[in-house]
Protein backbone atom coordinates (compact mmCIF):
# COMPACT_ATOMS: atom_id res chain seq x y z
CA UNK A 1 0.00 0.00 0.00
CA UNK A 2 1.21 3.66 -0.95
CA UNK A 3 3.15 5.59 2.20
CA UNK A 4 0.61 8.38 2.19
CA UNK A 5 -2.67 6.04 3.26
CA UNK A 6 -1.24 4.27 5.84
CA UNK A 7 -2.44 6.85 8.90
CA UNK A 8 -5.47 7.84 6.95
CA UNK A 9 -8.92 6.38 8.03
CA UNK A 10 -11.23 4.32 5.26
CA UNK A 11 -13.15 7.03 4.01
CA UNK A 12 -10.40 9.56 3.95
CA UNK A 13 -8.51 6.67 1.58
CA UNK A 14 -11.19 6.18 -0.11
CA UNK A 15 -12.31 9.72 -0.85
CA UNK A 16 -8.44 10.29 -2.27
CA UNK A 17 -8.53 6.99 -4.09
CA UNK A 18 -11.75 8.11 -6.29
CA UNK A 19 -10.24 11.58 -6.90
CA UNK A 20 -7.46 9.97 -8.19
CA UNK A 21 -9.54 7.81 -11.03
CA UNK A 22 -11.69 10.66 -11.55
CA UNK A 23 -8.59 12.34 -12.83
CA UNK A 24 -7.73 9.25 -14.73
CA UNK A 25 -11.02 9.37 -16.53
CA UNK A 26 -10.62 12.54 -17.42
CA UNK A 27 -7.10 11.79 -19.27
CA UNK A 28 -8.92 8.88 -21.11
CA UNK A 29 -11.99 10.90 -21.94
CA UNK A 30 -9.33 13.65 -23.49
CA UNK A 31 -7.41 10.57 -25.21
CA UNK A 32 -8.54 10.63 -29.49
CA UNK A 33 -7.43 8.52 -32.27
CA UNK A 34 -6.49 10.81 -35.51
CA UNK A 35 -8.78 10.95 -38.35
CA UNK A 36 -8.34 8.19 -41.04
CA UNK A 37 -7.01 10.95 -43.52
CA UNK A 38 -3.70 10.50 -41.05
CA UNK A 39 -2.83 7.15 -41.95
CA UNK A 40 -1.16 6.29 -45.36
CA UNK A 41 -3.69 5.25 -47.73
CA UNK A 42 -2.24 1.74 -48.26
CA UNK A 43 -2.50 0.88 -44.68
CA UNK A 44 -6.58 2.21 -44.85
CA UNK A 45 -6.66 0.06 -47.75
CA UNK A 46 -5.17 -2.98 -46.42
CA UNK A 47 -6.84 -2.94 -43.15
CA UNK A 48 -10.12 -2.46 -44.83
CA UNK A 49 -9.31 -5.24 -47.14
CA UNK A 50 -8.25 -7.76 -44.13
CA UNK A 51 -11.85 -6.58 -42.50
CA UNK A 52 -13.65 -7.95 -45.49
CA UNK A 53 -12.17 -10.86 -46.08
CA UNK A 54 -12.50 -11.67 -42.57
CA UNK A 55 -16.30 -11.05 -42.74
CA UNK A 56 -16.53 -13.39 -45.77
CA UNK A 57 -14.58 -16.07 -43.51
CA UNK A 58 -11.23 -15.88 -46.01
CA UNK A 59 -8.98 -15.05 -42.99
CA UNK A 60 -9.26 -16.49 -39.07
CA UNK A 61 -10.76 -14.86 -36.52
CA UNK A 62 -9.88 -14.43 -32.81
CA UNK A 63 -11.71 -14.24 -29.39
CA UNK A 64 -8.50 -12.50 -27.89
CA UNK A 65 -5.33 -11.10 -28.26
CA UNK A 66 -4.16 -14.02 -26.18
CA UNK A 67 -5.67 -16.21 -28.59
CA UNK A 68 -4.04 -14.78 -31.60
CA UNK A 69 -0.50 -14.70 -29.45
CA UNK A 70 -1.22 -18.36 -28.99
CA UNK A 71 -1.84 -19.38 -32.21
CA UNK A 72 1.38 -17.70 -33.55
CA UNK A 73 3.66 -19.47 -30.80
CA UNK A 74 2.38 -22.64 -32.40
Amino acid sequence: MENSFKNQNIETMFSRILGKLERIEEKLDETSYPPEEAFNSDFVERVNTAGNEIRKGKRLEFESMDDFLNSIEK
